[in-house]
């Protein structure tokens, strides 16, 4: 795993912000062979958990890659703005000095975090237990991408081989 990938989560984990992996790293983590440079996280949408988790994209000097503060995240209505009416799936912090450290918080279902973690996989990262999304919850979130991107179905299939135990 990249150390800025192992930083942002050792980082996350440290400060009991209540995330699941999903997306890339998570296909990787669960064996396919891959490239992916950021991180797609569920987290809970409780307030408590929202001020941590902006707390420590800023300590780690990632901020919003649009002009829209953080701070936007803590309000339901905020958030269902940016996902109905900008279209956002995700609300992004990024290092400028170092665009490949980018994180994407999902938006659009604030019960998403509550719906994963309870199948969630751990992986241990410097003593700390990181969840990640299960292979078949992480295969119905990419059968949800529309249109359809040539690396969810490829993603889809090499997971799918993993959960049938075959191995190519």
């Amino acid at each position: 795993m990249n150390n800025h990938l192992k930083d942002i989560l050792i980082a996350l984990a440290k400060n009991k912000i209540k995330f699941v992996i999903c997306g890339g790293v998570a296909v990787v983590l669960h064996g396919v062979e891959r490239l992916t440079m950021d991180i797609d996280i569920a987290v809970s949408m409780e307030e408590d958990n929202l001020y941590s988790l902006i707390s420590v994209m800023k300590s780690l000097g990632m901020s919003p890659r649009v002009p829209v503060p953080p701070e936007s995240l803590l309000s339901p209505e905020k958030r269902k703005i940016m996902h109905e009416e900008k279209n956002a799936l995700v609300y992004t912090f990024i290092d400028i000095q170092n665009p490949y450290r980018q994180v994407d918080i999902f938006l659009g279902k604030d019960d998403l975090y509550n719906n994963l973690i309870g199948d969630a996989s751990y992986i241990k990262l410097d003593g700390y237990s990181i969840p990640v999304i299960s292979i078949s919850k992480l295969i119905e979130m990419k059968r949800e991408v529309i249109p359809p991107r040539e690396k969810d179905i490829t993603d889809i299939r090499e997971l799918l081989k993993i959960m049938e135990g075959i191995d190519e």
